[in-house]
């Protein structure tokens, strides 16, 4: 029987099998997808306006600013769309914020109704290699989640491939469930060489743990091809704000 490293991602791995041999791969790929809005300028009526593209379409999550997960929770139950959860985002999208800043905040926005945690790891303590720290980190923001899924961002376009490979199988070891790339604030968003990297770090993981760990590809997530290039190499959520025009079999402009 497969152990996952969260009960959530069963979900994920199911959807995502599903989609790759479907011949209609469109169908079924909101269920893959966070439907994102971070952008620093953001109106609350662009945030209702994704709630309702959310429970649409059926997105997996809307993954929206701190300040506005109570907002999506309260717009997402008026439509009926409560099987959509709510994703936010935090020390977003420098990461420097000390462990304790991204604990409070990690408690504020799970009392604001947040279903899960995207939080920006420190890259200065990949850089200077202090691994203990990382590890620490990682452990503590586990605890402060107290059972949300918890995905860590890397900010790949920062880092070398043996960074990423080695900030990926640290993470996991830790338990941290999602290995996620890119802010969309960065120089680049995710790409493929990322995915495989990621994918190799985990497979050691799961011969450590007996776990599957999860991968969500972030940024430049912007068409059907971009998604199953993802999905193939081993994407097990894909962050995007351009999910209702993907699942219309067009291409987005957008970054992230």
């Amino acid at each position: 029987m497969i152990q996952f490293a969260h009960a959530e991602l069963a979900k994920d791995f199911a959807a995502r099998d599903s989609v790759l041999k479907s011949a209609n791969q469109l169908e079924g790929l909101a269920a893959l997808i966070d439907s994102t809005l971070l952008k620093p300028d953001t109106k609350t009526q662009k945030i209702a306006e994704l709630c309702f593209e959310a429970g649409l379409f059926h997105f997996r999550t809307v993954c929206v600013p701190p300040a506005f997960v109570s907002f999506a929770k309260q717009t997402l139950h008026e439509r009926g769309a409560e099987k959509v959860s709510v994703c936010t985002v935090i020390s977003f999208p420098n990461g420097y914020a000390t462990t304790e800043t991204k604990e409070a905040e990690i408690g504020h926005v799970i009392s604001q109704g947040a279903d899960e945690i995207d939080f920006v790891q420190n890259v200065t303590l990949v850089k200077d290699k202090n691994w203990q720290s990382f590890e620490n980190e990682c452990g503590r923001i586990l605890l402060a989640a107290k059972g949300k899924l918890v995905k860590i961002i890397l900010e790949t376009s920062l880092l070398t491939t043996e960074e990423i490979y080695e900030s990926a199988l640290r993470a996991a070891l830790c338990g941290v469930p999602v290995i996620k790339t890119s802010t969309g604030f960065g120089a680049r968003g995710a790409t493929l060489e990322d995915i495989q990297t990621i994918s190799k770090a985990l497979l050691v993981a799961k011969e450590k743990t007996g776990k599957e760990f999860g991968i969500k590809a972030s940024g430049g997530v912007r068409s059907l091809q971009d998604a199953l290039g993802f999905m193939q190499a081993g994407a097990t959520r894909l962050g995007t704000s351009s999910g209702a025009i993907i699942l219309q079999g067009l291409r987005g402009q957008a970054e992230y």
